[in-house]
């Protein structure tokens, strides 16, 4: 009997397996994973569930693929790729036929807030519930260190429970890589007028730990936030470690091509926030994605390509999508506003709180972005295609 081992038993795992199975694959079909649950959505944490308007059934996956032998509190510590072999932390041997690897990624700084009492990163059940906890016993001074999406959600979250909040960010402008810089202001105005501190523009040089306790945050030019509770949100680190020596490229991420075939192995796929793949809409260009929609897109077509075999394999064409609601303002995007560097407004106004925004790198759209506009965003999504100039994109009549 031929056997699958995927490794990573979070959704793009779940996923994947998912798609195995229905696709037909009746083999034995193994799943590792580090955690001690079965797959769960992570994409509420640091939005439903620490406001708990979504409880742990709540991050439930609704399918369960059939006939899995889960290997669940377990990691995957090498892969020996000509003897098709997956080596876990305990030295079991798992031979495979075919392997995905959906192993994910860790928070950047998860070794900084490791046993300090009030310090956080935003990535498992047990951080949300962790660090929700901090905020719900009486009024605290937090830092969120990072003006990203978890950054900006976690913000909002604290300083609507009361809490004396304060962002750090290196940028000009937190999130306006993950939005743009008009959706960016409007967030920001947002957070000023909620009360969220911003220290933009400069770093966190170190927390400031004592008897095992955060009580501070050291800024780059030595002044101190005091801080009770302290979230980390300054990105994230492929898991890729795992890989290295293998014969597979690794650079920034599981380097996969179109069909996400691991590139040096075409019994390799990968899918989820460790996959680095090509970008039809930035020309070819390679790209880590991080989220929850992408993740999903990854799996079905890296079940679907590892088991039709490079030659009758299909590109990725599926862009990014993702959405937040930060202070009540519903934002969505599709495409790569990280890259962008210009913008235009192409309906409605960003300063009134419903608009649709076309991002560009250079002249070419790489991004769209609405503002308490879903409806009309598809519109924007049907003119996103290689090459287009954003002087072309037209709002929605």
């Amino acid at each position: 009997m031929s056997r699958i081992v995927v490794v990573g038993a979070s959704l793009a795992g779940h996923r994947a397996a998912l798609a195995l199975r229905g696709l037909g694959y009746d083999g034995e079909l193994v799943v590792v994973g580090g955690e001690q649950h079965r797959p769960y959505d992570r994409f509420p944490l640091s939005k439903a569930y620490l406001t708990r308007l979504v409880d742990r059934a709540g991050l439930a996956l609704e399918d369960t693929p059939a006939d899995v032998v889960w290997r669940l509190g377990e990691h995957a510590t090498r892969l020996d790729l000509a003897g098709r072999r997956v080596i876990l932390g305990d030295r079991t041997v798992l031979r495979f036929d075919g392997l995905v690897v959906a192993s994910g990624a860790r928070p950047r700084d998860v070794d900084l807030v490791e046993g300090v009492q009030g310090a956080f990163v935003m990535r498992t059940l047990e951080d949300a519930e962790a660090f929700r906890s901090s905020l719900e016993s009486r009024a605290r001074r937090v830092v969120v260190v990072g003006g990203g999406l978890i950054g900006a959600e976690v913000a909002a979250h604290a300083v609507a429970q009361g809490h004396h909040t304060t962002m750090v960010d290196p940028s000009d402008l937190p999130t306006a890589r993950a939005v743009g810089r008009p959706v960016a202001e409007h967030l920001r105005h947002l957070h000023e007028v909620a009360g969220v501190h911003l220290r933009h523009r400069t770093r966190m040089r170190t927390l400031d730990v004592r008897a095992g306790a955060v009580v501070g945050v050291v800024l780059e030019d030595g002044s101190r936030l005091p801080a009770d509770v302290v979230m980390m949100a300054t990105g994230t680190t492929p898991n890729v470690e795992w890989l290295r020596g293998s014969g597979l490229l690794v650079s920034g991420g599981l380097q996969c091509g179109p069909t996400l075939h691991a590139r040096g192995s075409d019994r390799v796929v990968g899918a989820g926030d460790v996959v680095r793949a090509p970008q039809a809409l930035l020309g070819g260009e390679s790209s880590r994605v991080e989220h929850w929609a992408s993740t999903l897109a990854h799996a079905d077509l890296a079940g679907a390509n590892l088991l039709a075999g490079p030659g009758q394999a299909q590109p990725l064409t599926a862009l990014p999508t993702f959405g937040t609601t930060i202070h009540g303002a519903r934002v969505r995007a599709v495409g790569f506003p990280q890259v962008a560097d210009r913008s235009r407004v192409v309906w409605g106004a960003v300063e009134a709180g419903q608009a649709l925004v076309a991002l560009a790198r250079g002249s070419q759209v790489v991004a769209v972005v609405s503002l308490a506009a879903h409806e009309h965003l598809p519109c924007l999504v049907d003119q996103l295609s290689p090459g287009r100039p954003l002087d072309d994109v037209v709002g929605p009549s």
